[in-house]
């Protein structure tokens, strides 16, 4: 019998095809598809970041625009009670389940958001210069590096960035505006040569 499971679905789907740039290209885009993305709220001076930690293995970042990260998972800081975990398993009911069940005697909330953002990947040599072009914050090395994370305007999407490595960025956004990324960063990447890497 022929696996009859519905496909996940892509907001960016048949919108992410070649823009002819070479492998030589300043920059490389690509969707992240099937990632876990869960909101977590609670008091980070509490019980609530022991039981964080102990589920997905990383400590609570208490300080702001900081991205903890470990194999396969984030935790980007939000806001002072707010974390959005980032994980590669792509199983967020199960990991969902296991952050409640940690958490069922604790003050908390824990939301799945996994559909509600695509996450885009920027990368190469002038990844920093074409987010510049729109981004209001500093990127300067000195101010913005690995292991950060910040939210904003990026053209009129309103996105989470995090830095992942030193020419390296996931960008997350509403589905509604992906399509509208996508073309924003091929656009302020047209100076420098653009490439589409594989979902």
């Amino acid at each position: 019998m022929a696996d009859t499971a519905p496909q996940a679905f892509s907001p960016l789907s048949g919108h992410t095809g070649p823009v002819g740039g070479s492998h030589h290209a300043g920059v490389v885009l690509r969707e992240v598809a099937g990632l876990s993305l869960i909101n977590l709220r609670g008091d980070a001076e509490k019980a609530f970041a022991g039981h964080v930690e102990t589920v997905l293995g990383v400590a609570l970042p208490t300080a702001p625009n900081i991205a903890a990260r470990t194999e396969g998972l984030s935790l980007l800081w939000l806001g002072p009670d707010e974390w959005l975990a980032v994980s590669e398993d792509g199983d967020s009911p199960a990991l969902c389940a296991r952050l409640e069940e940690a958490m069922s005697r604790v003050h908390h909330a824990v939301v799945d958001l996994s559909d509600n953002y695509a996450v885009i990947e920027l990368s190469g040599h002038a990844a920093r210069w074409v987010l510049a072009k729109g981004w209001p914050q500093d990127l300067h090395p000195s101010a913005f590096k690995p292991g950060q994370c910040s939210q904003g305007l990026l053209g009129l999407a309103q996105i989470v960035l995090e830095q992942t490595a030193e020419d390296a960025y996931r960008l997350f956004v509403r589905p509604s505006f992906a399509a509208y990324l996508w073309d924003w960063l091929v656009d302020a990447s047209a100076d420098v040569g653009v490439r589409v890497a594989p979902a």
